[in-house]
């Protein structure tokens, strides 16, 4: 088959040759209606991608559910340090996980131009910087968690579960990096089912073991004493690295071997592999200065505590909202990295009208569905707090404090940060599938350290609003980075970058 032949077979599978094409419509805001066309191949990539990252997430929902059904003195502590200790996996495992951006964007190009052994050597290179920046960047998260906790709290039970917490989970950052390289190809596929099979067989494999190591068991003789929040961090590694043996025992089957030789030491290009990561780099600096921006929030609702003598129940409270809303933002992700994937096929297609109006369909089915979930968050905040302090246990004065604390702030997130942070996180997704991604880290920096943090601190402390004046200034962040990514995708600068 001719390298013309391969490109025609993959614009038919993109739906885009067929259908979409005529020069755009005189009315440049169709778009911004539904479409049946493009919405049928958003949500055909889109729920695998959803339930893959909501199941790859469920693994620190579990640890937090198992968590809090250890005794008050251990939960309420244990759950907020749960959230600041994913702060840092985020941080760094964000910063190494970023290899997705580049990996993905340029792979799509390649595969959508029919150059799949192109295409598989991006994959090579993404492996091959992974490995390295995986090395060390674990050694040096490992050592500055202790210096990092003081900064994230103030309360010392909690810094003390925090830091033991987190040396174990950062364990698994190297698997997160490379299975992140895996991912991203696959995504950029579009084989999107290989992740949600994956992140499936993980978080079966993390339950198993959460519950092995928190409560302690003893199977055919042999003991396991209970370790508490400690053998949630544990569970979490093992399951990260079943994780990323699954996505390697998949590249190496015969017809992926064949079509991308990937395994191929002569793949291993320095000008490819700094692209790749030239591009990613940016997505990594972005995703630190995020966690920065969350880890000085939450330092801001830590010291609400301290100052009142609540003990963790403001940082819980958060901790629980922020889980919460996590539900949403995965959603977004979800839906983001579909988004990203037609864009940047798309435009390696040389449609670059098709790769606006998928970017604004999933921005507008992204609105819909957390309007939707928002609702039944803001009509049922009990139940759904009720899931991670669970009001049964004994001696649950404390739970029913931070439930009652937190309904609030949950009650104003579902209704109006959730819509605005999806619209702006699959923008944001769109961008980076596009190539833009020197701009969201300009952005992330400029909205978490001029906008979130000193007004958080301002509408918190100066003003006395407590926890909710800090998710008040949260809904604002949203909307301006709604704001800021929706202009420049319109804008429209992103077409003409090359990768």
């Amino acid at each position: 088959m001719t390298k013309k032949q391969n490109m025609a077979k993959t614009h038919e599978s993109l739906e885009t040759i067929s259908v979409y094409t005529q020069d755009p419509p005189v009315n440049q805001f169709k778009f911004l209606f539904l479409e049946t066309t493009l919405l049928k191949r958003i949500v055909q990539l889109g729920w695998p991608v959803i339930l893959g990252m909501f199941t790859q997430s469920a693994i620190n929902t579990v640890d937090l559910l198992m968590i809090g059904r250890l005794d008050d003195k251990i939960a309420v502590p244990g759950s907020a340090a749960v959230m600041s200790s994913l702060i840092i996996l985020w941080a760094y495992g964000g910063f190494l996980s970023a290899i997705s951006v580049g990996t993905q964007a340029i792979s799509a190009r390649r595969f959508s131009e029919g150059q799949y052994s192109l295409a598989g050597q991006v994959l090579s290179n993404s492996i091959f910087v992974s490995i390295i920046a995986s090395f060390f960047i674990t050694l040096l998260a490992i050592y500055s968690v202790e210096p990092i906790m003081f900064l994230l709290s103030k309360d010392e039970t909690v810094i003390k579960m925090s830091i033991e917490y987190s040396q174990i989970r950062l364990l698994g950052l190297p698997s997160m990096a490379l299975m992140a390289s895996f991912k991203s190809f696959y995504d950029a596929m579009g084989r999107v089912k290989i992740h949600m099979c994956m992140a499936i067989l993980m978080n079966i494999i993390n339950i198993c073991f959460n519950y092995f190591f928190i409560f302690g068991t003893s199977i055919f003789g042999f003991v396991i004493e209970p370790m508490g929040v400690n053998g949630a961090a544990w569970g979490s590694v093992i399951s990260s690295y079943a994780g990323l043996l699954f996505m390697i025992g998949w590249s190496l089957r015969k017809s992926d071997r064949l079509k991308f030789s990937v395994f191929t030491i002569k793949n291993i290009n320095l000008t490819i592999s700094f692209a790749v990561a030239k591009l990613s780099v940016w997505s990594g600096l972005a995703t630190v200065v995020l966690m920065s921006g969350v880890g000085l929030f939450n330092y801001i609702v830590s010291s609400i505590d301290k100052e009142n003598n609540l003990a963790s129940i403001n940082g819980s409270a958060s901790s629980i909202i922020t889980h919460i809303m996590m539900l949403v933002f995965m959603s977004a992700l979800a839906f983001g990295t579909s988004t990203a994937t037609l864009v940047s096929q798309s435009i390696g297609a040389k449609k670059i009208y098709l790769a606006q109006r998928y970017a604004w369909q999933c921005v507008i089915l992204a609105i819909y569905s957390t309007l939707i979930f928002g609702t039944l968050v803001f009509i049922f905040p009990n139940f759904i707090l009720s899931l991670f302090l669970p009001a049964d246990l004994d001696n649950s004065q404390l739970k029913d404090l931070v439930i009652a604390q937190a309904i609030p702030s949950l009650k104003l997130t579902a209704l109006f940060l959730s819509p605005a942070a999806a619209a702006g996180l699959v923008l944001t997704q769109a961008l980076y599938g596009a190539g833009e991604t020197k701009f969201i880290m300009m952005v992330e920096f400029i909205l978490h350290f001029f906008c979130l943090v000193p007004l958080a601190w301002f509408l918190a402390i100066h003003l006395n609003l407590g926890l909710i004046g800090c998710w008040l200034s949260a809904v604002i962040y949203g909307a301006l980075l709604f704001l800021a990514t929706a202009y420049k995708f319109y804008q429209g600068s992103w077409k003409s970058l090359e990768l």
